[in-house]
């Protein structure tokens, strides 16, 4: 007779628990409450429909990039490699990004499609990791180049000690996070010594089982990166596009705050009060700020931070003269580059209902073997 399994609060219960909380509580606060969806809705004339349309488009015109990107750097070495299966990959890593915490479950989930289509594993990865590096890099870019142009802005939005905490903080992961990356890039030796170092952690506290294993896959999947990498800067062509490409979708995810802004008619506004009127500059260098703090949440969608730090950049254009549309700016905003993708990137997940069977196959194999 099989013994009733013990139930047991894991850590990983907990912190689901406090995702659901928290997106619970945001859910009902941006739609119930005051200038929330349903206020929004009932007052169809207090923003602009035509403009909140331009900001969907805008963002959705980022997820076509990485398509043209993903398509880039598959057909490097797999010809027949289709836009259709390159669209179907961007928008599984949408969907299983913006459902998990610090976007970690969109790349296994597009390994797993690219595997079906006979890409692969070490070369995926490869890829996505390369894309991945690329747009990296050019957020950081954006960041140094938006300091450094907006740095009065940039210093005043140091209010207290929680804040200026909160902001260097992200801003300065966002740079180690670049950096380490590219030592993985282009310094072999050191990330060898990395690696090593790793295995003696794993192996010392022991809270990984069977850490050979895992070292020996990494340092096949980090090799099969180091390759992929050579053959890129083998292609001066290929490396251009894809920069200049990842720079578009960047400036497209960026510019989505301006046309939010228009559609409540706050440039309007800011002129009758005597206000000067930021341009989409203004707010690119802006919103780079928004999105290098608030990657600091790990929480699915950067849930409660997002909001925070939007509120704590972008409010002093969304409330004066008398007017406050920060909080319905916020969920315009979230409805446009969270909700909204989530929503026409939940039917691409279909593609994906098989994985669950052959991880348990696979286990079950492991098993066997052992």
């Amino acid at each position: 007779m099989e013994k009733k399994k013990k139930f047991r609060i894991s850590g990983k219960l907990i912190f689901n628990l406090i995702v659901f909380g928290i997106t619970v509580y945001l859910g009902v606060y941006f739609f119930v409450s005051e200038d929330g969806l349903i206020d929004l809705l009932s007052k169809p004339n207090s923003f602009s429909l035509f403009w909140v349309i331009i900001a969907f488009l805008v963002y959705d015109f980022n997820i076509f990039i990485d398509t043209i990107v993903t398509l880039i750097f598959v057909r490097s070495q797999y010809k027949d490699f289709r836009f259709i299966d390159a669209l179907k990959v961007s928008f599984v890593g949408v969907f299983f990004g913006a459902i998990t915490p610090s976007n970690t479950g969109g790349q296994p989930m597009q390994l797993y499609l690219m595997s079906k289509k006979n890409i692969g594993v070490g070369f995926g990865s490869a890829c996505m990791t390369q894309k991945f590096i690329v747009y990296q890099i050019v957020t950081t870019i954006f960041s140094i180049f938006a300091v450094i142009f907006k740095f009065e802005y940039f210093q005043s939005a140091f209010t207290n000690i929680w804040s200026t905490l909160f902001i260097i903080f992200g801003f300065s992961v966002q740079l180690i996070v670049t950096a380490l990356f590219l030592v993985v890039s282009f310094c072999n030796g050191i990330t060898n010594k990395m690696i090593k170092l790793i295995y003696k952690i794993m192996k010392k506290f022991k809270f990984v089982k069977d850490p050979e294993q895992k070292i020996e896959r990494l340092y096949n999947e980090v090799s099969m990166f180091h390759q992929a990498n050579k053959a890129l800067f083998k292609n001066p062509k290929l490396l251009v596009s894809t920069y200049l490409l990842v720079m578009v979708q960047v400036l497209a995810i960026l510019s989505v705050p301006y046309f939010i802004y228009i559609s409540f008619g706050m440039p309007e506004v800011a002129i009758a009060s005597g206000t000067s009127v930021p341009n989409l500059f203004d707010f690119i260098c802006i919103q780079s700020f928004v999105l290098f703090t608030s990657n600091l949440v790990p929480l699915p969608g950067a849930s409660g931070g997002a909001e925070l730090a939007f509120t704590m950049y972008f409010g002093q254009f969304f409330v004066l003269g008398g007017v406050n549309k920060i909080k319905p700016a916020i969920l315009l905003w979230r409805l446009v580059t969270y909700y909204g993708a989530i929503v026409i990137s939940a039917p691409f997940s279909y593609y994906t209902k098989d994985k669950k069977a052959e991880d348990k196959k696979l286990k079950e194999l492991e098993l066997k073997q052992e």
